[in-house]
């Protein structure tokens, strides 16, 4: 049997040719079941998850600001970089295979770490049945989250899925036994089943089921005994995974159970009936000077998560050539220049040479005590909802939500409904990775800034060479 031998961190990977294996190997084993002998090491655990998620899902991370935005066209790059690689979607570069490869590596390690977790929760007997149930539960959820961008980036069209081809394996241990590649059939539903299983163990003792996300965004009180049943939009909670539900059905073409989850979402009440979560609007943006703004709208936010090393001068600095689009692309896309999000959210670099508008930046996470991170948010629902709703209904809901942004309301047809809608994700994901597997879910054959016709070729990802060649 032929087979590639990779090493990353925390684990081994072996992948084959042949038969499409996955082994996935444990560290250091003794400094492991050390971590685990306590209550408080299965939270340092918890968080450590969190903690590694900068390298993908920080600001300048491949799959928020930086590599999956290049794939989407969204940013400029200069001719010789792997960044035009990534917009060329020239993927046997060897630049552009190589910073894949990591993306596909780290994720798979992060996985590795919730698997690491799972496994030990099985062995203890002494965690209170909250701690249990609430740990348990985030890390089923973050297993669950992790594989469903992979197989959003790796798997197929979801409109062209051979049932009888073996995409991805959905990893659910870390040992020297090898995990067999599953069919996209199989692989979503392990995800299903991890997302249920999460919603199942969180619904017990999610402390916003009784709290509004005010109430517990800070550090400590007296209803709970530790930090981690605080700030519980910094966790993937249980609204968490009603918002991946619902991303997911959509992306299966399931608009009812897609409706069903984003309702559910917008539904939600706290003890007062005010809403759990709210739009955001131009009120909710920092701005604490004319060239500082943040616009990650924490109100609107289902689950984000707190990255404590993160600095906005290094990732986007004025003299860095990453994360900038020509200022015509900001301009066309807005029809209303009322729009916060046009006129709060965007740092204009002139021209070197005569000084006039060139490229913008985006400010969105521009703030240097600003260092949450957004995942899923309230207005992504609301475009779910827009999109499976009858007519009439996705008016009223388009109508809120461009009160929220501060634009003029048009009202949708038929014919209009998914080209605005498609313009929409431009305008509110920009920098959060998202408007890439919008395109590829609907099959967009031409990227609002990209430069070629898109198709499988482009919106489907080779696994990496270093995976796959044999040596």
């Amino acid at each position: 049997m032929k087979k590639v031998i990779l090493s990353l961190g925390v684990c081994f990977f072996f992948l084959t040719s042949c038969d499409k294996w996955l082994t996935i190997r444990p560290e250091n084993e003794i400094e492991k079941t050390k971590l685990y002998e306590t209550e408080e090491g299965f939270w340092q655990a918890l968080n450590g998850l969190y903690s590694i998620m900068g390298s993908n899902y920080g600001p300048a991370g491949h799959l928020q600001c930086s590599d999956v935005e290049f794939l989407a066209s969204i940013w400029i790059a200069s001719s010789e970089s792997v960044e035009q690689r990534l917009i060329d979607h020239q993927y046997k570069d060897a630049d552009a295979d190589s910073r894949l490869a990591d993306v596909f590596l780290n994720q798979y390690n992060m996985i590795a770490h919730a698997n690491t977790i799972l496994e030990y929760l099985k062995q203890q007997d002494f965690l209170p049945e909250r701690s249990y149930n609430i740990i348990k539960g985030e890390a089923l959820g973050m297993r669950a989250m992790l594989h469903f961008d992979l197989i959003r980036l790796w798997g197929p069209m979801p409109n062209n899925v051979d049932a009888s081809y073996r995409y991805l394996p959905y990893v659910q241990q870390v040992s020297k036994k090898v995990n067999t590649y599953d069919t996209y059939g199989e692989y979503m539903e392990k995800l299903q089943a991890d997302l249920d299983s999460a919603e199942f163990l969180l619904g017990k003792y999610e402390p916003l089921l009784t709290h509004t996300c005010n109430e517990l965004n800070k550090n400590g009180g007296d209803d709970y005994d530790r930090l981690e049943y605080y700030w519980r939009q910094n966790h993937f909670n249980y609204y968490a995974v009603w918002g991946l539900k619902a991303r997911i059905a959509l992306w299966m073409g399931d608009k009812e159970r897609a409706l069903t989850y984003a309702q559910m979402v917008k539904e939600t009440l706290n003890a007062d009936g005010s809403a759990k979560f709210r739009l955001g609007t131009a009120n909710d943006i920092n701005i604490t000077s004319t060239d500082e703004a943040v616009n990650t709208l924490k109100a609107e936010c289902l689950f984000g998560y707190y990255l404590s090393y993160y600095n906005w001068q290094q990732e986007f600095s004025d003299n860095s050539a990453d994360f900038k689009t020509p200022i015509s692309n900001i301009e066309g896309l807005f029809d209303d220049k009322n729009d916060f999000r046009y006129t709060l959210c965007w740092k204009v670099d002139p021209d070197v040479f005569t000084g006039e508008p060139q490229n913008v930046t985006t400010y969105k996470y521009k703030a240097y005590n600003n260092n949450w991170i957004p995942q899923i948010r309230l207005a992504e629902m609301y475009l779910i909802m827009i999109e499976c709703a009858p007519l009439d209904v996705a008016n009223v809901l388009y109508k809120e939500f461009c009160d929220s942004r501060g634009m003029g309301y048009k009202e949708l047809t038929e014919g209009s409904r998914m080209d605005i809608l498609q313009r929409e994700y431009y305008k509110e994901f920009i920098g959060e990775g998202q408007v890439f597997y919008m395109s590829k879910r609907l099959g967009v054959e031409r990227m609002l800034w990209g430069n070629q016709k898109y198709a499988e070729a482009q919106y489907v990802l080779p696994i990496p060479r270093r995976e796959s060649e044999i040596i």
